[in-house]
């Protein structure tokens, strides 16, 4: 990642592409390059994010650009799209997609992406905000919602009314079946963006149950009862059967993350009525675990049209 600041110094208003081509001249960066950095959201004026190439500055901004070259993203298609009611929207996601806004980018993200598949306003797609969170090398089930009251609404009710499970090829496999997870995880990251179990940190809850074996890795379902960052990677890790795919935890090499949210369960009042939801299976898991093809291809296990 590379991330540049400056201080903008002129007595005369100026665009701030041409104020960005200018101060970047020693690294260099091209005035394409700047504009396709304040197009993605990579570009801060006064630590707030700004998408116009001809904003106005007037002297005594702060910049920031904040770039990954050569990113490869993994494009948002309609079919993930798995259920709507109103203002809220199921989304079967990808590994490799953002479900929020990161550092560098703002465009390419998944409300990025699905406020230009509904053709959503400037103002819509300004409010749409996911419900919760996966990591971006997470698949499986994520909400999102348009509405801010809601959105709000069913926060307040995520850990009592909202029951998730999830699937997760771990190497080596546990030598036992069951297990309940309490290790605290710090609050803060490490310099290498790494959370840590630590006595001092706060309380972590998982229930983890293993399905299969197969050769050096195993099949884990994996219930978590409290939504710490990054907390099922940490808990696996720390007990010494890292998720395969992993490597920021230790985890061996794979083509991607093999962690995926399979289930989502959200009772009233949470929602006006009970809903659950089962997601595909991603081939990856089943190329390792062919007994998971017999599972329900239905995403949605309550009411499969959207509304």
């Amino acid at each position: 990642m590379q991330d540049y600041r400056f201080h903008f110094q002129s007595k005369e208003p100026t665009r701030l592409d041409i104020a960005l081509a200018d101060l970047s001249r020693d690294i260099p960066l091209s005035r394409r390059r700047i504009r396709r950095a304040i197009d993605e959201g990579s570009v801060y004026v006064n630590k707030k994010r700004s998408r116009k190439a001809g904003t106005t500055l007037q002297g005594g901004e702060t910049l920031r650009i904040v770039m990954i070259d050569d990113e490869k993203l993994t494009p948002f298609n309609a079919d993930q799209l798995v259920w709507q009611h109103r203002t809220l929207y199921l989304i079967d996601k990808r590994s490799g997609q953002y479900a929020q806004e990161a550092l560098h980018r703002s465009k390419g993200t998944l409300p990025d992406e699905l406020a230009r598949h509904l053709k959503m306003t400037p103002r819509q797609a300004k409010l749409l905000r996911p419900v919760h969170r996966l990591d971006r090398d997470t698949s499986g089930l994520m909400l999102l919602s348009s509405d801010p009251k809601q959105l709000q609404h069913l926060q307040s009710l995520w850990h009592s009314h909202v029951h998730k499970s999830y699937l997760a090829v771990v190497s080596p496999p546990p030598t036992w079946d069951k297990q309940r997870i309490t290790l605290p995880i710090d609050k803060k990251k490490d310099r290498l963006g790494r959370f840590h179990a630590s006595a001092t940190g706060r309380a972590c809850d998982t229930e983890v149950e293993v399905l299969e074996r197969h050769e050096n890795s195993a099949l884990l379902r994996l219930i978590p009862h409290t939504g710490r960052t990054h907390q099922l990677r940490v808990h696996l890790s720390h007990i010494g059967c890292p998720i395969l795919g992993d490597r920021r935890y230790q985890g061996k090499s794979h083509a991607r993350l093999m962690l995926h949210a399979h289930t989502l369960h959200i009772e009233k009042p949470a929602l006006a009525q009970s809903m659950q939801w089962t997601a595909k299976i991603d081939a990856r898991f089943s190329n390792l675990f062919p007994s998971l093809i017999k599972q329900p291809k239905k995403i949605n296990d309550t009411s499969s049209q959207r509304d």
